[in-house]
């Protein structure tokens, strides 16, 4: 699939082939990479930034113009790069402060935990492998150590969760539409 264009890849991505999703996340992976490097100057940061990269490509992936893939994923890299760079600069600047009670009331609580429940049943209507990438980024896990840990390629866990979401997104606004 390699030799295939962007444009093509993204045909097929749209048409369900989540190896077409794969190959055009690797054919972007390391030249990102190496970009985010460059201006973050931190292999960890840059690593961090490509994950929200690829998080957010998949997000609005759909609405791409595949003649422009390359710079429209090399913009949302550099925006993720100068988001985690601007974090950085306010958790230097600012020093916890002092503030009313800041725990939810009652209610809040109340409404979270409803929530909770609901989505844990629907995630229980996900594939398993979706499942298991879900619930391992829900404990915080980075993609990078999820795919580590089930044994596969990073790109497979973006579009195992990417589709999870997708489907989560419409079993949600079926239950409450």
């Amino acid at each position: 699939m390699s030799d295939q264009s962007d444009g093509l890849l993204l045909s097929r991505y749209r048409d369900g082939d989540t190896a077409a999703l794969e190959a055009l996340l690797s054919r972007y992976e390391g030249e990102l990479y190496s970009f985010l490097l460059g201006v973050l100057r931190d292999p960890h940061r840059a690593e961090d930034a490509l994950q929200e990269t690829f998080v957010k490509a998949l997000e609005r992936l759909d609405e791409v113009d595949p003649d422009h893939l390359r710079g429209w994923l090399f913009t949302v890299a550099y925006h993720q790069a100068m988001l985690l760079r601007r974090k950085a600069q306010r958790a230097r600047a600012t020093e916890p402060v002092e503030s009313a009670d800041p725990r939810p009331g009652p209610a809040e609580l109340a409404e979270a935990h409803d929530d909770q429940r609901r989505l844990s049943a629907l995630i229980g209507q996900l594939s398993p492998a979706q499942q298991e990438v879900a619930r391992q980024r829900g404990e915080g896990k980075r993609f990078a150590d999820i795919a580590r840990l089930l044994g596969c390629p990073l790109n497979t866990v973006l579009a195992r969760m990417h589709e999870a979401l997708k489907r989560l997104r419409l079993l949600w606004g079926n239950e409450h539409g």
